[in-house]
């Protein structure tokens, strides 16, 4: 699940024309489907500037009611830190703390008129660090962070992070389907999909889309739906921000329930038996149950562990049908009935915050996990024996997920078995450890067809992450960014 917080070391399991990737280019008559302009369509033939010129942030400062930070600033390395210190020697252009839509838009603005590269920042939870690029206008919308609970939806600004928007939906009794690191922002979350435990049962964060508000490249407002720009808001769910700068989200939530939370290690020669056990079962379980694995290695034994999430009152009954799938009963168990709330904070780790730590982390998506299985403990096993000890966290891609087909959205992989997030914390030797994520995907060999956006790695072709999605999708970007001034990490 997104920015899952599994590790095997904490002691618990605790982003018409185009209808599909090979149809047609759009044509000027469909950017009247993104709303961009003739101008935006042509580009300014300029590119992108390497640098501001200093005397520039005078002007910016003049626009927005935000603080404008810059390289020698007092505050500025702080502004533009994100969660992971190995990206803190980057040096942004500038970063411009927003306050509202209006210093989005005016942030943006400036940055095109300028020819320099804009990156947005919430979160700033990017395994790539897309939301510190060296010489870009860092648009950091952190303070716009309101959330309004209106019956079924809300809308939210895009600085919101889960465990805030969590909280105050659980006041109305009402939730969302995320992922279950708490500091995590909800925009790039959703822009790129967004999987979680509630994934089978509400589909992904995107699915509950119903309308953006954003900021284009050129610095021009809209607000998008499935009526109004509807190839924006297709890209939207599931390309990233790779169409502009988001302002708000509305979405429809669903009912917050009470869960029964259930931590199963299987004995360790059982590994491969519990990968494949799981892949029988899951497609076959009721949709709100969910469930995703850890493997590992511990004392030179690989090790596979299980967290199952499902409605209060349902754990046992799930705990004993996997365990048969499986055909071997779990060595160990821990099982909790929990409030949603409370289950939200021991699915986070029994915290509502998150430490700056370095991981190494890609992934890869699998048609059939029965093929992969093998192949995943070998490459768990071989990294413990190196200087890269790193884990795989594997989750479901099924139920309400295959309820959207694969072209209506531009998250492609609706139609897969499930996502093998690979990671090593803290790393002694980042180097050995990017390396074996990047080797993880060689040892699948056929059995990955690709890697989920939010999980992103450096020099990733885009079509890694978007499949038979790419060509409309890169259609739409040229249209819509034809300097490609945005910076987001999906390399489109």
């Amino acid at each position: 699940m997104d920015a899952d917080s599994r590790s095997p070391h904490s002691g618990s399991d605790s982003p018409a024309p185009g209808s599909g990737g090979g149809g047609p280019a759009l044509s000027r008559r469909g950017a009247l489907r993104l709303g961009v302009g003739a101008a935006a369509v042509l580009g300014s033939g300029g590119g992108v500037s390497a640098r501001a010129d200093p005397g520039m942030w005078a002007e910016l400062r003049d626009r927005v009611r935000g603080r404008v930070l810059v390289p020698g600033d007092g505050e500025y390395a702080t502004a533009a830190r994100l969660f992971d210190p190995r990206f803190d020697g980057r040096v942004p252009a500038g970063v411009v703390a927003a306050v509202d839509a209006d210093d989005v838009r005016a942030a943006v603005g400036f940055a095109a008129e300028r020819g320099l590269a804009v990156a947005a920042r919430a979160g700033g939870h990017s395994y790539v660090g897309a939301s510190a690029t060296t010489d870009a206008v860092v648009v950091d919308v952190r303070r716009l962070d309101r959330v309004v609970v209106a019956g079924d939806t809300v809308t939210v600004g895009a600085g919101v992070t889960l465990f805030p928007l969590l909280r105050e939906l659980a006041r109305f009794g009402r939730a969302l389907p995320v992922g279950t690191c708490p500091t995590v922002g909800l925009t790039g979350l959703t822009l790129g999909g967004g999987l979680g435990v509630d994934s089978r049962a509400y589909g992904l964060t995107c699915d509950r889309l119903v309308a953006v508000d954003l900021v284009l490249p050129n610095g021009e407002a809209r607000t998008v739906s499935d009526s109004r720009f509807p190839d924006l808001f297709w890209a939207l769910r599931g390309a990233g921000g790779t169409v502009g700068v988001v302002t708000s989200l509305t979405l429809r939530t669903h009912a917050a329930t009470a869960k029964d939370v259930v931590r199963l290690t299987f004995p360790r020669d059982a590994t491969v038996r519990a990968l494949l056990g799981w892949a029988r079962w899951m497609p076959t379980a009721e949709r709100s149950v969910w469930a995703g694995l850890t493997v590992s290695v511990e004392a030179g034994d690989a090790v596979c562990r299980a967290l199952l999430v499902c409605p209060a009152g349902l754990g046992d009954a799930a705990t004993a049908e996997f365990a048969a799938a499986v055909g071997v009963s779990p060595s160990a168990k821990e099982s909790y009935t929990l409030d949603h709330l409370d289950a939200v904070r021991t699915l986070a780790g029994g915290t509502t915050d998150t430490p700056r730590s370095t991981k190494a982390a890609g992934s890869d998506v699998v048609t059939d996990l029965t093929a992969a299985a093998e192949h995943i403990v070998a490459h768990v096993f071989a990294g413990s024996r190196s200087r890269a000890p790193g884990y795989a966290l594997i989750d479901p891609l099924d139920g309400a997920v295959r309820d959207t087909d694969p072209r209506a959205s531009a998250f492609p992989w609706r139609r897969h078995a499930a996502t093998v997030q690979w990671l090593v914390d803290s790393p002694a030797d980042p180097a050995a450890a990017d390396r074996w994520v990047t080797e993880a995907h060689t040892a699948l060999g056929t059995a990955t067809a690709g890697a989920y956006v939010n999980y992103p790695e450096p020099d990733t072709p885009a079509a890694r992450y978007f499949g038979d999605n790419i060509g409309r999708l890169r259609t739409i970007r040229r249209l819509v960014d034809p300097d490609r001034r945005l910076r987001t990490g999906a390399g489109v």
